[in-house]
């Protein structure tokens, strides 16, 4: 995941020329590879973008970043959405000097690295399921969850409708109803997926934590979707338990 400003060819260029090179690197920007060598870019690397000896438009990671002759940025790639890599806020009014930007690369990887060694022990507590998008910051949902969390301490999985925005930049299938399950890990430590249900799933009650536990695990993939009412109902059942009693 990579990030691209409006303008990435230097103004020095002649205008035909800057925008050839914008509209070839913003669609480099979004592979996962260095199109040096063709080797997957590393998480929590540092990228190099311009143009190789021979003229080439090029975003090379850090494997080839002495093969980009001409540089018009650098940046770093991870594939992990973190929220706090999202764009915010207004704009500078200044260009920011060559050290403030790799002082700001540096920052962000580190709070990358601080991020995913914290993740890690989260996932290993949640099951050991890998989530792709991480929020950390206040969103509506994140608060609506935590209270609802606080207030049936005896669930540890939660199923509701998407908050609006929740699921921006989420492709949904037209005429299917999208509904959220969330795993509470630990006070503090959540993760949501967001599950398109086939019909069959949709009957349950969201006061069932049985249900909700057996329709998390569909939607992480680590069961295989029901096919029938019977299945769903012996799907439910493995995943009471006396402390849940199926309910709360």
């Amino acid at each position: 995941m990579s990030r691209a400003p409006d303008q990435l060819a230097p103004s020095r260029l002649p205008r035909q020329q800057r925008r050839r090179i914008d509209r070839q690197l913003r669609k480099l920007l979004h592979q996962d590879t260095c199109s040096v060598c063709g080797n997957p870019h590393k998480h929590n690397s540092q990228t190099t973008s311009g143009l190789d000896a021979q003229g080439n438009v090029v975003v090379a990671g850090k494997c080839c970043a002495s093969q980009v002759a001409m540089v018009f940025g650098l940046g770093f790639y991870s594939n992990r959405h973190y929220d706090f890599l999202s764009p915010r806020g207004s704009k500078p009014d200044t260009q920011p000097t060559n050290e403030q930007i790799l002082n700001a690369i540096a920052a962000y990887q580190q709070a990358i690295a601080d991020t995913d060694k914290w993740l890690d022990g989260v996932e290993r507590r949640g099951g050991g399921i890998r989530p792709t998008h991480v929020g950390l910051s206040n969103h509506p949902w994140t608060v609506d969850d935590r209270d609802w969390f606080k207030q049936n301490r005896k669930r540890s999985h939660r199923m509701r409708a998407p908050f609006p925005g929740e699921l921006d930049g989420v492709e949904i299938p037209a005429g299917r109803k999208v509904i959220m399950l969330v795993r509470q890990v630990e006070p503090g430590r959540r993760m949501r997926v967001a599950f398109d249900p086939d019909a069959v799933l949709l009957p349950g009650s969201p006061r069932d934590e049985a249900f909700a536990h057996a329709l998390f695990e569909v939607a992480v993939r680590r069961e295989p979707v029901p096919p029938d009412w019977q299945a769903l109902h012996a799907l439910i059942e493995k995943y009471v338990t006396p402390a849940n009693g199926g309910a709360s």
